[in-house]
């Protein structure tokens, strides 16, 4: 096999580090949620009748109030922004992976085959980012008037 095995430490560090920011991301969305869920659970205990909470929907407070409760879904060009950043990356490491199987002649065959299939995957990420730019368009969920967002 020859000089493959200094990809398993590498491998192992960025297996440990995606962990590491799954769980991290996660704590933090979870406390960020039940704060949202017990705050909105005490205004909605301070209500006396549906009459009162009518009311207070009426109010900018109360509208502002009612779509704080929407879960925000990333937009279309958020969306298309981490399509565009993962082609990127992963055409730059399918890239090294061809680079490195050349400085290692007697790993050539396996770096060259890893290194296809993960500029692949960035090729395939580029595409879908531009059908989706594409159909974005199509849909008019590119609104000119938020150019600066």
């Amino acid at each position: 096999m020859g000089n493959v095995e200094f990809l398993i430490p590498i491998s192992l560090f960025a297996m440990v580090g995606w962990i590491v920011y799954v769980v991290a991301t996660n704590g933090r969305r979870q406390k960020q949620l039940k704060a949202t869920t017990d705050f909105h659970g005490k205004i909605l205990d301070k209500m006396g009748t549906a009459q009162d909470f009518g009311a207070f929907l009426e109010t900018d407070g109360g509208k502002r109030f009612l779509t704080s409760l929407a879960v925000d879904a990333p937009s279309a060009k958020a969306r298309i922004i981490s399509g565009v950043e993962r082609a990127i990356i992963f055409l730059s490491v399918g890239v090294a992976f061809m680079l490195i199987g050349r400085w290692f002649p007697e790993d050539h065959n396996t770096m060259t085959i890893i290194g296809t299939l993960v500029v692949a995957c960035g090729i395939g990420f580029g595409i879908s980012s531009a059908a989706s730019i594409a159909m974005s368009k199509a849909f008019g969920l590119f609104d000119t008037t938020d150019a600066g967002k």
